[in-house]
């Protein structure tokens, strides 16, 4: 069985600290604050400071679009990799080609 992490270095999906850093973002301090400066605010929700953290995972003119987004993206990469490796697909397309099937099956694997 291969592991989780395993899929985020195939998808090439990780990101280190460093290059983190090198992200342009209003504010640069990492540490929360209790008042965000008004020149810090996030250009889309403008009510927190634009921090990586903030446009990765808190804001919330993002939510409902791009992090669904971005999840479903990688959903596809588990799918399309699990479905490979079982053998249900013999397609080799470009994981931003792949479309899953709802269900696939063999007779060891049941993929949904």
């Amino acid at each position: 069985m291969i592991g989780a992490h395993h899929w985020t270095l195939s998808a090439q999906m990780q990101m280190n600290s460093s290059q983190m850093k090198n992200i342009i973002t209003k504010s640069r301090d990492n540490g929360p604050k209790k008042q965000p400066d008004t020149k810090e605010l996030c250009r889309r929700c403008g009510k927190e400071s634009e921090t990586i953290q903030h446009i990765t995972a808190a804001c919330e003119q993002l939510a409902p679009t791009e992090y669904v987004k971005r999840h479903d993206g990688l959903a596809k990469i588990i799918h399309q990799k699990l479905a490979e490796a079982a053998k249900l697909i013999d397609d080799n397309s470009p994981y931003y080609k792949y479309t899953p099937a709802n269900v696939l099956k063999n007779e060891n694997f049941k993929l949904c």
